[in-house]
């Protein structure tokens, strides 16, 4: 991500001094052509090493491909070779491929219990590296310039050569994904990119979502711009600002995505581990078409341009932060083949889809029957209440695909916990073993907490350490007593299993 946002900087200039603003439109366009063609060529390089289960072979195959490329880049620009358009079409190319071999490449190594809780942590990585690159870009372009950056990211596409071959010897055998070592057909057809999604429902319906979301996101952005320009226009105009047409929208999108930027980045921090904890998958996919649907109804009735700039920041951040994340999870369950074949023609072929889809129905609505916005929000609403039902059914296809892949059965109570008796003004501790509460599900991981026998909370003076399962005991002075400890261990799932803890106290025993 801090390789993207980098060059994301760099490919402005370039394409607006080749061709203007118009080209951008186009080279989108050019880039869902290419897809067509790269799709089926990574399906026929995937199946002639189908059965090599290295995990970081084809991220590493991949990134070596770009980062050859991207020298290429900088040798161009260096010899003053006009590359706007060619680098923009590669850079949109460079960004869905490789992020979504990443997360293919993550999903093929923890299995599915271990990934719904890491890949939380993960895309908090994730985050910051957007976060990071966007600083570094403004910092790094007036001193290195632009062939100096394309050289500084392609060393840092290098490093992940070392990184990926070290996390994956970092995983611990019980949150290893267990596919490896089923075999793979390694006869491949022309569309067996695309075959592998139309035939498989869960899939299609991602596919449905992917393209969905784009377009609502796409036109979101459209309506945005136009009230930018009413706004920005009518300063100038009112003679309320000094400053030229298009330093004033410069400012306001740099300002806009700065916020966008560190909003995901405090949400994927603060909020979206603790969304999958109490609502899980199925729940976080319904956030983002719910937002959107709050966002551009409010916007439908009050079309202002405060209330549209920030329903679009809650849309972004969300967007860029717990539907990320949740999107990511989704491919979990599925075999290897759909991780990395399936996966890839979702997140680029059909990722730019949703762009032609925008495009062509702004092209038709304003050339042929001029619309104004206002019909733009109202398409929108109707979108994302058609995304919000699709993401109703990825949910329920998503608990089938995890049910296939690993049923869940709830933890067990392996031993009993030993009473206790304690001496009254005197500090003590007491740590129930690792071996008291046991989950035999793959990847499985339990939290612990504590409560009296009737579910009230515990005496101020016991303290529970959640995390390494210890007690710590101040019973008052000369007091005396028994009380009886529920101590519940429950997995990811919310299957739970408790055991009773008896502490008697009283005065101290000499």
């Amino acid at each position: 991500m801090t390789c993207f946002y980098l060059l994301k900087v760099v490919r402005e200039p370039l394409v607006l001094s080749q061709g203007g603003a118009e080209l951008k439109s186009y080279a989108t366009a050019l880039q869902a052509g290419l897809l067509i063609f790269i799709v089926p060529a990574f399906s026929a390089f995937y199946h002639k090493h189908a059965n090599n289960h290295s995990r970081t072979f084809f991220i590493n195959r991949l990134v070596l491909f770009f980062i050859s490329h991207l020298l290429v880049f900088a040798i161009l620009v260096l010899a003053d070779v006009n590359i706007g358009i060619t680098f923009y079409v590669w850079l949109g190319i460079f960004n869905v491929m490789l992020l979504a071999q990443f997360w293919a490449f993550v999903a093929d190594t923890y299995n599915v219990k271990s990934g719904q809780r890491l890949f939380v942590i993960i895309a908090v990585g994730a985050a910051f590296g957007s976060l990071l690159g966007a600083l570094l870009s403004g910092l790094l372009l007036p001193t290195i310039g632009i062939g100096g950056i394309m050289i500084f990211a392609a060393l840092l596409l290098l490093s992940i050569l070392l990184f990926a071959t070290r996390a994956v010897a970092c995983v611990p055998s019980y949150a290893k994904s267990k596919q490896e070592n089923k075999q793979e057909p390694t006869t491949n057809s022309w569309l067996a990119g695309f075959s592998v999604v139309f035939k498989n429902q869960y899939l299609i319906y991602i596919a449905i979502f992917v393209v969905l979301l784009n377009f609502i996101s796409s036109m979101g952005e459209y309506i945005l711009a136009s009230f930018v320009v009413q706004y920005t226009t009518a300063l100038i105009e009112n003679a309320q600002s000094s400053l030229s047409l298009e330093v004033l929208q410069g400012q306001f999108y740099a300002a806009y995505n700065s916020w966008i930027t560190l909003l995901s980045f405090v949400i994927q921090l603060f909020v979206v581990s603790r969304l999958f904890k109490w609502i899980g998958v199925k729940g976080s996919i319904l956030i983002l078409p719910i937002i959107m649907i709050v966002s551009y109804g409010i916007m439908f009735i009050l079309p202002i341009f405060s209330v549209i700039k920030l329903a679009m920041i809650a849309e972004k951040s969300t967007n860029y932060s717990i539907q990320n994340t949740a999107q990511q999870v989704l491919f979990l369950p599925v075999p290897r083949r759909l991780k990395y074949i399936g996966k890839m023609t979702i997140d680029t072929f059909f990722f730019r889809f949703g762009d032609l889809i925008y495009g062509a129905f702004i092209f038709i609505c304003l050339t042929w029957f001029d619309l104004p916005v206002g019909v733009f929000i109202a398409c929108n609403i109707v979108c994302a209440t058609l995304l919000l039902l699709v993401a109703w059914r990825i949910g329920h296809f998503n608990k089938l695909e995890v049910q296939k892949n690993l049923g869940n059965t709830a933890p067990k109570l392996e031993a009993n916990i030993p009473g206790l008796t304690i001496s009254a003004g005197v500090k003590s501790q007491f740590t129930i073993s690792e071996q008291t509460f046991v989950d035999h599900d793959i990847g499985d991981a339990l939290k612990f907490y504590a409560r009296t026998h009737n579910d009230d909370r515990l005496p101020k003076w016991i303290r529970f350490d959640k995390y390494t399962r210890t007690f710590s005991f101040s019973p008052p002075s000369n007091s005396h007593g028994k009380v009886v400890i529920k101590v519940i261990a429950v997995d990811y799932d919310g299957l739970t299993v408790s055991s009773s803890l008896v502490v008697r106290y009283g005065p101290e025993q000499t």
